[in-house]
């Protein structure tokens, strides 16, 4: 349970880091930053159709500063598994929100780290990404458009993921939600995802229940599958 011990100094160092910031806040009334974080328990970490735990349950746990401008830093973890030496990916970012009416525009730089895996394997990588949501009553449009000039994996090269999409507000604690990924990979092939889910919200938790499949065909990792996660947001 070697990734279990790394995540747990993970989580520790991020519980460390948020006393101190809710310490801060609580001195300095009327700072212009903001701490949020959430801790999360999935049946199956997937990113992009593809399992990153071989199927198994993972462990997040993120925080981010947001200053009143709206720039913001950030870490994320989880678990992985990908049959190497990595066990626990790590990742870093910033970056800029605002809503203009009824656009919320969010611009993000992002490292994703896999502490621990053979450097020949190339697993580290940068992406940037402009993520969109404009709300319509209780129907909120969204789409992602992410790029990395040398993504996850020894194959290398550019890779865009492009991602619309739509949550539905069925009531105050209910919405259901939808998104196709179209994944365009230099050194790969490209392929397609999408997902179908119900989110039930019981602040500060929310349960998600999941369907998603891609057109991969031959890799388990990538296959329909159904997934459920409950997060603790703070």
């Amino acid at each position: 349970m070697e990734w279990f011990m790394r995540f747990s100094r993970l989580l520790a160092s991020t519980a460390v880091v948020a006393l101190m910031f809710a310490g801060a806040s609580a001195a300095q009334a009327e700072s212009p930053f903001t701490f949020t974080g959430s801790a999360a328990i999935t049946s199956d970490y997937v990113f992009r159709g593809f399992s990153q735990t071989g199927e198994d349950p993972a462990f997040q746990a993120g925080l981010t500063v947001n200053h009143e401008s709206g720039f913001f830093v950030g870490a994320w973890g989880s678990n992985v598994d990908f049959g190497t030496d990595a066990d626990v990916e790590l990742d870093v970012f910033g970056g800029y929100t605002n809503t203009v009416d009824n656009l919320t525009y969010t611009v993000t730089a992002l490292y994703y780290t896999y502490p621990g895996a053979d450097s020949d394997l190339k697993y580290d990588y940068f992406e940037a990404g402009l993520d969109l949501a404009y709300a319509i009553d209780k129907l909120t449009l969204t789409g992602k458009v992410y790029y990395s000039p040398k993504f996850f994996g020894t194959a290398g090269g550019n890779a865009w993921y492009l991602s619309p999409g739509f949550s539905f507000a069925v009531t105050d604690m209910i919405s259901i939600n939808s998104a196709i990924g179209f994944n365009e990979l230099e050194n790969g092939t490209d392929y397609k995802d999408w997902s179908a889910g119900v989110a039930l919200k019981f602040a500060p938790f929310t349960v998600d229940l999941k369907y998603i499949d891609t057109d991969v065909k031959g890799d388990k990792n990538a296959d329909s599958r159904f997934v459920a996660s409950l997060t603790y947001a703070f």
